[in-house]
């Protein structure tokens, strides 16, 4: 299946998701992320808009697993859950 940006990002603005996609090294991974605010640190809460805006064909979310900011690539996407 093919997924588009703008329903990956409401996506991820509505829920923690699972993403599993395609890494550049070739090898698959699969995500827990969120844009969702109430997972963010604080000083990050501001940022979400805008790391969303840079470029449709990149996706700059928050691994929850990991707690850091983690990007992939939407031609990538395998899968959502």
């Amino acid at each position: 299946m093919k997924y588009d940006y703008n329903s990956l990002v409401n996506m991820l603005r509505s829920s923690v998701v699972n993403v599993t996609f395609e890494k550049v090294d070739g090898t698959e991974r699969t995500m827990q992320c969120t844009l969702q605010s109430q997972y963010l640190p604080e000083q990050y809460r501001n940022m979400a808009p805008m790391l969303t805006e840079t470029a449709p064909t990149t996706i700059s979310v928050w691994d929850v697993e990991h707690a850091g900011w983690r990007s992939f690539r939407v031609d990538s996407v395998r899968k959502v859950f």
